[in-house]
Parts: C-alpha cells; sequence; structure tokens
C-alpha cells in the first residue's frame, strides 16, 4: 500500500463514521421535530431509543467476534449498507413497529458489524508507533464530518416549510450519503493483511469477562463512564428547555444542537487530554473536576428561572457542560492504562466496563420523556413526572456519585503505588484528601 493509498483510505474510513450513527442519534439535534416527523409521541419515541440502547449494548459484545471472522472491509461495506436500507425506510414513516424495527437494525450494523471492524480497519493501516496519532486524526475528522453534516441537515430542516417535513428529507438524505460511502470504501480502501493479522483478537471471551468481573477496576472505571454519560445521554432534551421553556427560535436551536453534539466533540477531548497530561496527570482526578463542575450546572438550572429572559444564561450553562462532558469523554477510557491492568485482561475489562458504561443509553431517554411529557406543551399544562426539575435532580445526585467514584478510584490507586513501593524501602505518600 502506497503513503496516498493509505491516507485516502484513512480519510474514507474516518469520514463513515460521521456519518453512519447520523439517524440513530438524530435526536441530539431534533428531538421533538424526529417524533412529530415519524408520527410518533414523544414517549414512543424515547422508548424506541432505549430499545435502541438495550440492543447497541449487547452487539459490542458480539462486534469483535465478526470483526475477527470477516473482512473489516466487508463489514464496513456491509453496515453502510445496512444502515442507509435502515434510513431510507424510516424516511417512509413506517408505524411504530416499522421504526422500532429500523432502529434494532442500526443498531445492529452501527455496534455489531461497523466498530469493531472499523478499529481495525484503522489499526491496519499503521505500525505501533502510528496508533496513536491514526486513532487520535480518526476522533478529529470524525467531529469535523459530523459537523459539516450536521450543519447542512440543519439548512435543510430550516428550508423546509414544515419542520417535520425537513427531518423526514433529511433522514433520507444520510441513508444516500451511507450508500455513497459503502460505495467509496469499497472502491478505494485498501488493507495489508500482515498487519491486520499482527492485530490479533478482537473477540471478548466468557474467560475474560469473568476476570474482569472480580477486577474492582471494572466496576471504577465503569461506573465512572456510566455516570458521565447519564450527562451525554441527556443533552438532546435541552434542546426543547431551550425552545419551548427559554423562548428560543426553533432555527437557532437546531444551529445550537449541532454545535453542542459535534463542535465540542473535536474541540473539548482534545483539550481534555491536554489537561490530564499537563496538569493533573491522572485521569480520575481530572475526571473528579469535571464532575464537580457538572453538579455546579445542575444545581444553577434547578435555580435558574424558566423565562425567556434568562435564555442566554441557560445557554451559557449548556455550553459550560457540553464542554465539561466532551472533555471527559475523550479520556475516560484512559484510566484501564492509568490503573496498570494487564494486557491480557483489558480486553475483557473494558468489555464489561462498556457493558456498564452505556446502560443510560438502554433507560435514560424513557425516564427523560416521561419526565418532561410533551415539551411542546404550554406551560400552563402541569409536567408528568416532576418534569426538568426531576431531570437536573437526578443529574445532580448523578454528579455528586461520580464525584464520590473518581476519589475512589484516585485513592485505590494511590494505596497500590504505596503498596508496591513500601518492600523496595519507599515511604507511602499520605492520601489527598
Amino acid at each position: 500500500m502506497t503513503k496516498s493509498q493509505k491516507w485516502v483510505s484513512f480519510l474514507i474510513l474516518s469520514m463513515t463514521c460521521g456519518v453512519i450513527y447520523q439517524v440513530a442519534y438524530i435526536r441530539f439535534v431534533f428531538l421533538g421535530p424526529t417524533a412529530r416527523a415519524l408520527d410518533v409521541s414523544s414517549q414512543d419515541y424515547a422508548n424506541i431509543i432505549s430499545v435502541f440502547g438495550i440492543v447497541a449494548m449487547v452487539m459490542y459484545f458480539f462486534g469483535g467476534w465478526f470483526a475477527d471472522r470477516l473482512s473489516p472491509k466487508f463489514l464496513v461495506v456491509t453496515a453502510l449498507a445496512v444502515t442507509g436500507i435502515a434510513d431510507l425506510y424510516l424516511g417512509t414513516v413506517p408505524g411504530y413497529w416499522g421504526i422500532l424495527a429500523a432502529h434494532v437494525v442500526m443498531a445492529v450494523a452501527g455496534m455489531g458489524l461497523y466498530w469493531s471492524a472499523l478499529v481495525k480497519a484503522i489499526g491496519m493501516l499503521g505500525d505501533s508507533s502510528e496508533q496513536g496519532r491514526l486513532f487520535g486524526f480518526l476522533e478529529g475528522v470524525r467531529g469535523v464530518t459530523s459537523t459539516v453534516v450536521g450543519f447542512v441537515g440543519t439548512a435543510v430542516v430550516a428550508a423546509s416549510v414544515a419542520e417535520a417535513a425537513g427531518v423526514l428529507w433529511l433522514i433520507r438524505l444520510y441513508g444516500i450519503l451511507c450508500f455513497v460511502y459503502a460505495a467509496l470504501v469499497w472502491l478505494f480502501v485498501k488493507g495489508d493483511d500482515r498487519r491486520l493479522a499482527g492485530l490479533g483478537s478482537s473477540t471478548v471471551t466468557l474467560r475474560q469477562l469473568w476476570r474482569a468481573a472480580r477486577n474492582r477496576y471494572t466496576w471504577l472505571i465503569g461506573g465512572t463512564v456510566m455516570l458521565m454519560y447519564c450527562f451525554y445521554t441527556t443533552l438532546g432534551y435541552f434542546s426543547p428547555l431551550l425552545e419551548h421553556r427559554y423562548g428560543m427560535a426553533a432555527a437557532l436551536v437546531g444551529v445550537i444542537g449541532v454545535v453542542r453534539t459535534y463542535v465540542f466533540q473535536f474541540v473539548a477531548g482534545p483539550a481534555g487530554g491536554v489537561v490530564v497530561d499537563k496538569v493533573t496527570r491522572s485521569t480520575p482526578r481530572f475526571l473528579r473536576w469535571m464532575f464537580a463542575g457538572c453538579a455546579l450546572i445542575a444545581l444553577s438550572f434547578l435555580v435558574l428561572p424558566r423565562d425567556s429572559a434568562f435564555k442566554w444564561v441557560a445557554l451559557a450553562l449548556m455550553f459550560a457542560l457540553c464542554l465539561l462532558v466532551f472533555a471527559s469523554r475523550g479520556v475516560y477510557w484512559a484510566q484501564v492504562g492509568e490503573a496498570g491492568i494487564h494486557p491480557d485482561e483489558r480486553g475483557g475489562v473494558i468489555g464489561l466496563a462498556s457493558g456498564i458504561a452505556y446502560l443510560p443509553d438502554a433507560f435514560l431517554p424513557t425516564l427523560s420523556a416521561w419526565w418532561i411529557g410533551d415539551p411542546s406543551a404550554t406551560p400552563a399544562v402541569p409536567e408528568q413526572g416532576g418534569g426538568y426539575t426531576a431531570l437536573f435532580l437526578f443529574l445532580l445526585a448523578v454528579a455528586l456519585l461520580g464525584l464520590g467514584l473518581t476519589t475512589l478510584t484516585d485513592r485505590t490507586r494511590r494505596r497500590e503505588l504505596a503498596a508496591r513501593a513500601a518492600p523496595a524501602g519507599a515511604e507511602a505518600a499520605p492520601l489527598a484528601a
């Protein structure tokens, strides 16, 4: 493979990452309009999203099995094509059960067929000294692609006479893009069988999972990521909050949704990594700062009056929260390396911790929709389940739990290092308060 073939392959593969998940996670930008476009209630749409989350969580465990047995290029092309079919089918508004089936298919394709195959496909483009740069640039290209596609989508919706009709055209457009990228991958992506063989197995065995279950860091890391992921999962519900409680224009809310979901992805992630490396020198310590900031913002939303006079304050708070959440997402899996987990056990720890970490996708959309009810209802109609007050109380509790868990992770690691140093005559350092 020539150098130009390598970077063309890398660029195309990275860009697919910014396309394949667009419809599955369209709620982060267009929550209410998507439910109306698909002709389902907000609660029914939330239930469908939760089923998607459950299937996606299960598929993460099977992705490695597929990637070990089939060509990564074939799997990526298949996943894109299947997702494109599901997107176009969804654009026909097939009713509740059809929408549910489409989301199940997207979860199987995106997490079962695509993700592990993409990781292998990217990994075989470079030797061991290039892996960090390859995956770092992967996230950057993914973020840029998602941002560009997101702004195009916002323009499509804004240009439509009816917002719901615009969302349907957008879903169809994303489906077509999936087919375009499937063709580009098939025609232009090259592989290196020698490097692919050197990457080893991606399958997580039952034995690895059993060993991971007995490792305390599996639960500490998985729990920490799960708590921060609660904030990420609920970010989509800030759009109806800004529009229907703080009076922001729907078109502006769409642009804000793209910035919130994609721009912070490639801005805050690298910034978080720099702060961990240069300032805190500890991921749990950094995450403790992030949880403290999230707790303060959740408390601020609890006391901030839901009135149009405070809409810019609400927007500033939401952007501050996005900065904290995406800075955390960029580094929280670095805890696996910092904890000194043996390489033979890392696959099991990451696999089981991922199952714990992404649990919010299985229940939080349904719960959040029940809390806030119909976001387009007038304020005179009482919000069911406690409304946004219940949501922010939940997030405040999550942030406080995250503070405790990151403190425990940090102290556990310090004790281990002190215990290892003691036999060599080193004096154990006092634990941080």
